[in-house]
């Protein structure tokens, strides 16, 4: 039986073995992992089990573009055995829909380009994101929450930082 639920504490070991088994030890030297200093936004932040065991997660940050805070949507992992059932297609497709219950008007990944365009998301390359450290441009992409909120975004190159980091504003 397949259950989605946010995480919990109790979730934590589980979480990090399958972290490390999707993303390897050197997980924590990319780039997206210095926009993660703080806690995850614990209400976007959810489990999928398989028969009572974590197959999979996904969290969520709050970052800053500029001056607003919009949602930094990663890390997803499936277990690599589990991989191909739709496991995190699900997590995706949950989490967005409680995301727009929110404030938040966008979302960003750093992730496979040709993953994330089948929940709308968008290339932020036009959009002048500057990212702090090496990424591939093309990886970065958006999401609008609210209708128009990339539109208003001011021209010009934009910072992704931490959130509270008021550093190169």
């Amino acid at each position: 039986m397949i259950d989605i639920c946010l995480q919990t504490d109790a979730d934590t070991p589980a979480i990090e073995s399958l972290m490390a088994e999707a993303f390897g030890p050197s997980r924590h030297e990319r780039s997206v992992w210095n926009l993660r200093p703080g806690p995850p936004v614990a209400s976007l932040c959810l489990v999928i089990r398989d028969e009572d065991e974590v197959v999979g997660s996904l969290r969520y940050w709050e970052v800053q573009l500029g001056w607003d805070i919009i949602l930094l949507l990663g890390p997803l992992a499936v277990r690599p055995v589990m991989r191909g059932r739709g496991y995190g297609k699900q997590l995706i497709a949950e989490s967005l829909r409680l995301a727009r219950q929110g404030p938040w008007k966008l979302v960003l990944v750093s992730g496979e380009v040709d993953y994330y365009p089948k929940f709308g998301f968008v290339p932020a390359a036009p959009y002048g994101v500057a990212w702090p450290g090496f990424i591939e441009p093309e990886r970065l992409q958006f999401l609008e929450l609210v209708d128009g909120a990339l539109d208003a975004l001011p021209g010009g190159s934009l910072t992704v930082r931490p959130r509270g980091d008021q550093s190169r504003l």
